[in-house]
């Protein structure tokens, strides 16, 4: 007999018995019995971590030895409103090669190895207002991943034949943007919504074709300096030691650029924009002029947003128009938060062609009463619940700490925002919504942008909802649209 065999055996059953014994005592017999300690969380302030260095650079350093990873997030003032006119394009080219199309000492098939083989990450995008930036690595190779990083921010080299691949891609997507509903959607609702502005201004194939390398050089020149930059870094170094790193990555700071960005106003002319497409479902954007943030109304219409539209399956549309009438899979609405220029208030659906009318009807009926009746307790004391409970996930490690606050800054709000924030949030009454409720959901203020058959939804005389009558109205063929002023 193999009595170590046995004596392990024995001792493990004995093990089980006591860990067993002592569970039992702990563990209530029904779920509804358990007790949870309380969660005491404030939010972090950002100051603790934020710094000017001696080269102008504005940072948020946090550290962290949870695991041996750096992650860096970085923002800078630039974004597609500073295309110029005749090259729209061009931010959208360079989100893309900065990181794909080399650097001045290195190609882009060898940057390409050196970032795989360590299993780093680089990744650019830009957007109407900002260009955002964030990589990863282990810290082992934190030298290495900041001489990269320091090149693709202030040594491109925007190689021509990354550029001719990445324009004939650009190209090749001009040409099938419109063979799907939702897409042309959006795009149709931005020329509804801005007219004549340059942020409804799309690239085409003419403007993607007249982009030029020295373009691309001029505008990364221009923009992707020092004193331009907000950057957010986190892991496993020394504070001080990550300070010198960044006072030797990004060069002094000298004068930045003008980047004050175009300004821009949502005012539609049209009530209803019908976009012809052979398809058996309408895709629907109702929306309405916002505002630019700050603005005193934005967070009381934020709230009500999310009773309306905005709070999934629980909204008001969702329950009405998708559970109890089940006319569309898909219905939600949003409170745009723009601080360069104004946002909208919109409500997106799809729904049947033969239903668009009903769909539509239902919805304005909610408008309506939502308006005359105002929202219950009940709906603003679950809102606050969730949107307060929401909160931290924003500041789960110290990396969501100072990418968090280094947009904050990005953007101009107060260090304390986030305080000011639930503030506001727990001091919301039912007044300050309905206020707002009659103050902006006002039929009229609102245009409907709709993508679908245009035969059978401009078919006059509806008892629902009749599109002839939101006038003035404009039906058009999606080849059309870029053109639409």
């Amino acid at each position: 007999m193999n009595f170590k065999k046995v004596y392990r055996i024995i001792s493990q059953l004995f093990l089980f018995s006591v860990c067993a014994g002592a569970q039992s005592s702990i563990i209530p017999a029904h779920p509804s019995q358990l007790k949870y300690d309380s969660l005491r969380w404030s939010i972090p302030s950002g100051e603790p971590y934020r710094t000017v260095l001696s080269n102008g650079l504005r940072a948020y350093i946090a550290t962290d030895s949870t695991l041996p990873l750096v992650e860096i997030s970085g923002c800078v003032r630039y974004g597609s409103l500073f295309d110029p006119r005749g090259k729209e394009g061009l931010s959208g080219l360079s989100s893309t090669l900065i990181r794909s199309g080399g650097v001045e000492k290195i190609p882009a098939d060898t940057l390409d190895k050196i970032i795989a083989q360590k299993a780093m990450q680089f990744s650019f995008s830009i957007g109407d207002d900002m260009c955002s930036f964030r990589a990863s690595f282990l810290s082992e190779y934190t030298d290495t991943a900041f001489s990269l990083l320091q090149q693709m921010l202030f040594a491109p080299a925007y190689e021509q034949k990354k550029i001719d691949q990445q324009k004939a891609i650009y190209i090749e997507a001009i040409r099938h943007r419109f063979d799907n509903p939702g897409p042309t959607l959006s795009f149709a609702y931005e020329k509804a919504m801005y007219p004549n502005a340059i942020n409804s201004r799309n690239s085409t194939e003419k403007s993607i074709g007249a982009i030029t390398r020295n373009d691309l050089l001029q505008m990364h020149r221009k923009y992707f300096q020092t004193g331009n930059m907000i950057i957010a870094v986190a892991g496993s170094f020394d504070r001080k030691n990550m300070v010198s790193r960044l006072e030797k990555l990004f060069p002094k700071s000298g004068t930045v650029s003008d980047t004050t960005f175009p300004s821009i106003v949502c005012k539609p002319v049209l009530k209803s924009l019908v976009v012809n497409k052979a398809i058996s479902q309408a895709y629907v954007r109702i929306g309405m002029p916002l505002f630019k943030r700050p603005h005193d109304d934005y967070y009381p219409v934020m709230v009500l947003n999310e009773i309306f539209g905005g709070g999934s399956f629980t909204s008001r549309l969702s329950s009405k128009i998708r559970s109890d009438e089940g006319l569309t899979y898909s219905i939600y609405s949003s409170a745009e938060s723009n601080y360069t220029f104004p946002g909208t208030w919109n409500i997106t659906f799809f729904t049947k062609t033969e239903s668009f009318s009903k769909a539509t009807k239902l919805i304005f009926n909610e408008i309506d009463t939502l308006v005359k009746n105002g929202i219950s307790d009940e709906e603003l004391r679950d809102i606050k619940s969730v949107l307060l409970s929401e909160l931290p996930s924003m500041f789960r490690s110290p990396f969501d700490i100072v990418s968090t606050y280094a947009q904050n800054e990005y953007y101009g709000r107060a260090p304390d925002h986030y305080k000011k924030y639930t503030d506001a949030i727990g001091k919301m009454t039912k007044t300050d919504l309905d206020n707002v409720a009659k103050k902006y959901l006002q039929k009229d203020n609102f245009t409907v942008t709709v993508v679908g058959d245009t035969s059978a939804l401009l078919k006059a005389g509806d008892t629902l909802f009749d599109i002839t009558k939101r006038i003035p109205l404009k039906a058009i063929e999606t080849a059309a649209l870029p053109e639409l002023q």
